[in-house]
């Protein structure tokens, strides 16, 4: 009789600590290894063939129904293509996308990780990695918990992308065709657990062209146009930076000039405008066409405006599906869901404009893009835990 009771408890008290702890859905330990491992391997510079084929057989060691590895590179250059993958669900659901990219916005050759309990960094030689290897991590291993553990979910469709930091494009050369989902989760945000990201702004990419005429500075100035000064009047009627709480604008390149004593006689500028709102952006392209023609007119030279969408807006309803498991299973971990908008944009933009909903959860690190680049710890157990519950709540 002791015997039982002892057994009872010992049952009554695993249950009371799964229900009570954060970290008791996911394999902490196996989960950091593998980010480790993904940090190690260096898929920056177009080149992701060995990451992808390591995913790709990590994959196939899983149970994985089908998983394959496409041939972006031959349409976008440099090495390696998607990963996709399928998983069969538990339950009889609509399937759900699960993505995050495997490249980097930088090389991570020689990397030299530096670990702490509380976190994981470099020694600021090189950035990380987190953004995205710690959203590939938090995927492979809140799948392999479902199936462990043998939690309800529904259908799964993988997509690991190439070239995201370049502009999404190997989200936008996937054949997405392939795809089931009508949702997705994309582990590819900033914040801090319990932020569900919901919108993102349209993207258009600027490259202007101003051209005048070459002459002496010193001996002939006068026969010049110079197309360094009708660039600045152009950057200078217009505003930049934060122009609204949902409007960004910036110039970042400018290319123009061969010599202090010749006036120049064409000039390059590529910026870029960003808004929530898509009429705002447009409205902002059209003034700065509109700009840049009258500021060419009035110097005596010409000038060409090319611009590319780089992605539309992504706004979601809270009423969402999606978004609502989230919240659940955020509430479930004790965590305040905060329904928030993002600066960029994520491979989710590509998928929610091919009629794939989106909804984009943080990784659990910070400072990305930069050698302070850190993944802290508990985030990222976190945002393991609250992916698995979210998957488990849309089975339901």
């Amino acid at each position: 009789m002791r015997r039982w009771v002892a057994m009872w408890l010992t049952l009554l008290a695993t249950l009371c600590l799964f229900a009570a702890s954060p970290s008791s859905l996911i394999n902490r330990e196996r989960l950091t290894d593998l980010f480790v491992q993904l940090a190690q391997i260096d898929s920056g510079s177009e080149n992701e063939a060995e990451i992808a084929q390591f995913l790709a057989h990590r994959l196939e060691e899983m149970g994985v129904e089908f998983v394959a590895i496409d041939d972006a590179s031959k349409k976008l250059g440099g090495t390696g293509g998607n990963v996709f993958a399928r998983f069969r669900g538990t339950v009889n659901a609509p399937p759900v996308l699960l993505s995050a990219h495997m490249d980097t916005v930088a090389p991570t050759k020689n990397l030299r990780l530096v670990r702490t309990n509380e976190q994981i960094a470099t020694d600021s030689t090189t950035i990380l990695g987190a953004d995205d290897k710690a959203g590939i991590a938090l995927i492979l291993e809140a799948v392999q918990t479902l199936r462990e553990r043998r939690l309800p979910h529904p259908p799964l469709e993988i997509v690991f992308t190439v070239r995201e930091e370049k502009g999404l494009l190997g989200a936008k050369v996937f054949d997405k065709a392939q795809l089931k989902a009508k949702y997705g989760l994309v582990v590819d945000g900033a914040g801090k657990p319990g932020d569900l990201i919901i919108g993102s702004p349209t993207h258009i990419r600027f490259e202007t062209t101003f051209v005048g005429k070459a002459a002496h500075a010193g001996v002939e100035p006068e026969k010049g146009r110079n197309a360094i000064a009708m660039a600045a009047a152009a950057i200078a009627a217009m505003s930049w930076g934060r122009l609204d709480a949902e409007t960004t604008a910036n110039v970042g390149v400018i290319d123009g000039g061969q010599a202090m004593n010749i006036v120049p006689e064409r000039c390059r500028l590529v910026g870029e405008f960003r808004s929530h709102d898509p009429q705002k952006v447009k409205r902002l392209v059209r003034r700065w066409q509109q700009n840049c023609q009258q500021v060419a007119r009035r110097f005596g030279g010409t000038v060409e405006v090319r611009t590319e969408t780089t992605f539309e807006a992504v706004r979601l309803s809270p009423n969402e599906p999606i978004v609502q498991a989230a919240m659940r299973a955020a509430k479930s971990l004790g965590l305040t869901p905060r329904l928030t908008r993002m600066g960029g944009g994520t491979d989710g933009n590509i998928f929610t404009a091919h009629g794939i909903r989106c909804l984009v959860l943080p990784t659990g690190g910070e400072n990305y893009h930069s050698p302070q680049e850190r993944l802290l710890l508990r985030d990222f157990y976190l945002m393991g835990d609250l992916l698995v519950r979210t998957l488990t709540e849309l089975a339901k």
